[in-house]
């Protein structure tokens, strides 16, 4: 088994332990609130459903990466399925770099593999490639930032699934 495939297992098993405890953690909310409903309570509540959101696409992008890894034998690239378009890029930014010089280099980097899998679809992409983008924190080994990419298919358009650009991701 290859060394992507268990470091994406392992992330995948440890994104769904946390939902799990997320889920109880809400259920015990829910239920104090059904008892005492105070304004702080409900603002627990508010607070436990945005980190059980957040939990949520930790594991469907955990999944992503699990299933990346069993395709491509990689931490990076794109599959194409299912209507859907989902994977990981690399790239090497300079500190400082200008948020403009920063989108241009995501797109020359993603251009390519996001249009050969737009094409496997057969969709014609929406928008410019860093619209599908979302960083994540930290780097990778080599220093580079991560991406992660995720598009949908809407008609005949691949559109941008990453949460600063869609409400329905």
């Amino acid at each position: 088994m290859s060394s992507a495939l268990t470091d994406a297992e392992a992330e995948l098993s440890a994104a769904e332990a946390d939902l799990v405890r997320l889920r109880t953690q809400n259920q015990a909310l829910a239920e104090e609130f059904r008892h005492d409903p105070t304004d702080h309570a409900k603002e627990a509540l508010r607070r436990a459903a945005a980190s059980l959101s957040s939990a949520k696409d930790r594991v469907e992008a955990a999944r992503a990466r699990v299933e990346l890894a069993k395709k491509t034998g990689s931490s990076y690239g794109l599959i194409a399925e299912g209507g859907r378009v989902l994977g990981a890029i690399a790239v090497t930014l300079a500190p400082g770099i200008s948020k403009g010089e920063r989108e241009k280099a995501i797109d020359v980097a993603l251009n390519d593999p996001l249009l050969g899998a737009a094409k496997e679809l057969g969709l014609v992409l929406s928008a410019s490639p860093s619209r599908y983008a979302r960083e994540r924190p930290g780097r990778d080994a080599e220093g580079r930032t991560v991406l992660d990419v995720i598009g949908r298919a809407e008609g005949d358009l691949l559109v941008p699934g990453t949460v600063r650009n869609s409400r329905t991701n």
